[in-house]
């Protein structure tokens, strides 16, 4: 479940907002400014270098919006994580439900109806063969055999349907 997709994308958004977080919170610090330069005194005749530093004094602008801002985006990526990852543990918990349902059914199709379907089908055509049975009696029981097989293909393709989504949510692929 750690390795799903939609998880690992829910994971990225939260990295995401949290470095966006850290970006708000260093903005918070002022930035000093190195000045570096030369300046000509005509009255002197030569040159002077200057030297200067500006450092701005954060009094009213601390930055307290910008961080209040990115705190609330973490907290919602967080809680988005979290239903993220408890609307997979539903889908994969109803997903494996549903295959094991559907494993079941074709399992006791394959193993229980399927046979006694079959047997009564070639009984009733036997008996037609030599006369003990009318053919509408062979034609109710060919029904019921493809009736019950695709009952069996049924049950297949629904455990087959409940295993791809569960392939969906792990990001799995199974061939």
């Amino acid at each position: 479940m750690q390795r799903a997709p939609a998880l690992a994308l829910a994971r990225a958004e939260l990295a995401g907002r949290q470095a966006l977080a850290q970006v708000e919170l260093s903005k918070r610090a002022p930035d000093l400014t190195l000045s570096v330069g030369s300046k000509r005194s005509e009255e002197a005749g030569r040159s002077q270098a200057m030297v200067g530093i500006s450092v701005p004094l954060p009094l009213f602008d601390r930055n307290q919006g910008g961080v209040l801002e990115s705190a609330r985006r973490v907290d919602q990526a967080r809680d988005e994580l979290a239903a993220t990852a408890l609307r997979l543990e539903t889908e994969l918990a109803l997903a494996r439900g549903d295959f094991e349902v559907a494993r079941r059914q074709a399992q006791s199709l394959r193993d229980d109806i399927l046979p006694g379907a079959q047997s009564a089908y070639d009984a009733a055509s036997t008996g037609f063969e030599y006369g003990k049975f009318g053919f509408l009696d062979v034609l109710d029981a060919q029904r019921t055999l493809l009736q019950a097989q695709t009952l069996h293909l049924n049950a297949l393709a629904d455990a087959h349907r409940a295993l791809a989504a569960i392939d969906r949510i792990l990001g799995e692929d199974h061939e």
